[in-house]
């Protein structure tokens, strides 16, 4: 009997996948932790030693473990767009056992929106990339949330080639209209199709950076934002920190000989967290604050340069670069911890995989004349 000839992909099927394999290993340890303190309640204490432990507190305390390590463990995500029936649903179960559905028709939507939003819990605050359907009359439809921005981009263009809508991308800060029939081509081929614009404005009168130009190639250099108040204040404020324990527990202690029956791992995690975590925030402020920033563009790449003590080089190739804009670089994360060092906006070169920023703490006027050289060099 002949084997049955491979089916082909059907083309009118988007279908995406998540949970299981190497994910769901994060999950077992809190699943094992959960049923250890469970089955700990019922052996007699007599048998295990140590002072009876209720099953009032065992049961709730290790049913939070094994909820939230079964979740992560057996939970499955499955998200199915189907563009013959127009029609999209998203399930969410256990194994292969679906507990929850929502389904929508894909006529209630004509767009992808990608944004950034700071989620906070009781112990942390994270960002995360949400991907949404949205329609003029219709509620949005979240497809997808993940916390890396490559991987938020990288969805959203998938979907929006399969869909064939348009992206309103707020990632960066304020909002772009990306066409779905432009996603992959390159910033200098989007100009040739007329998707991009370029006109140079007259420089401002006051130039902040110095800017060499010649038509073919670029090199800007800014100047570190220096010490401004709130970069002042922020160090002095962990200097006090580090003087503040020096004085009052680290010498005295000391000089007491109280020290000497104090392990050695507890002294170094104590100076770990009271000296060497504020040296490194200040020196990081110090890399910031004293550090210039330099931009080269030519016809082979476009090139940022950064720091004072630490320096960072990142490059793109000008023909992988699809979007240079002014924006805010890490969106909202990036919002607050930029501001002691002035204005949050910057310019942001962006491809399929990276995103480099320039221009921290200059005025908007000259971050807009600066692009227009840059794109003029891209685009050439």
């Amino acid at each position: 009997m002949p084997l049955p000839e491979p089916t082909e992909p059907n083309p009118d099927l988007f279908i995406q996948r998540s949970g299981g394999g190497k994910t769901s290993l994060f999950g077992l340890p809190f699943f094992l932790v959960g049923i250890g303190v469970i089955i700990l309640a019922f052996i007699p204490p007599e048998v295990r030693g140590g002072d009876p432990f209720p099953l009032y507190v065992a049961i709730p305390f290790g049913g939070v473990f094994l909820c939230v390590g079964g979740a992560i463990l057996f939970g499955r995500q499955t998200l199915l767009i189907d563009r013959r029936s127009g029609q999209i649903e998203k399930n969410w179960g256990l194994l292969s056992k679906t507990v929850r559905s929502n389904r929508r028709d894909l006529k209630d939507f004509d767009r992808i929106s990608l944004r950034s939003e700071i989620r906070r819990s009781d112990k942390s605050t994270y960002t995360v990339y949400p991907i949404r359907l949205q329609g003029p009359d219709s509620e949005d439809f979240t497809l997808a949330e993940p916390r890396k921005e490559s991987e938020a981009r990288t969805q959203t263009e998938a979907l929006a080639k399969f869909l064939a809508y348009p992206i309103h991308d707020e990632s960066a800060g304020a909002l772009r209209v990306r066409d779905p029939n432009t996603l992959d081509r390159n910033l200098k081929e989007k100009f040739a199709m007329g998707a991009e614009d370029n006109a140079i404005p007259e420089p401002p009168a006051a130039l902040d950076s110095r800017i060499d130009f010649d038509g073919s190639s670029l090199l800007v250099i800014a100047p570190a934002p220096g010490f401004k108040a709130p970069i002042v204040l922020a160090i002095a404020a962990f200097a006090f920190f580090e003087v503040f324990f020096l004085s009052v527990f680290a010498i005295p202690m000391l000089s007491r000989g109280e020290a000497g029956g104090i392990p050695v791992f507890v002294l170094a995690i104590f100076c770990l967290m009271f000296l060497g975590f504020p040296t490194l925030a200040i020196l990081f402020i110090l890399n910031r604050a004293l550090g210039t920033q330099t931009l080269r563009v030519t016809d082979q790449n476009l090139e940022v340069l950064k720091g004072w003590i630490f320096k960072k080089r990142e490059t793109i190739p000008k023909d992988r670069i699809e979007e240079c804009l002014i924006g805010i670089p890490g969106s909202a994360r990036a919002g607050k911890a930029g501001s002691i060092f002035g204005p949050k906006r910057e310019i942001i070169a962006v491809s399929d995989d990276k995103r480099i920023s320039f221009g921290s703490g200059l005025k908007q006027a000259e971050l807009e004349y600066v692009l227009a050289l840059a794109k003029g060099v891209l685009v050439s």
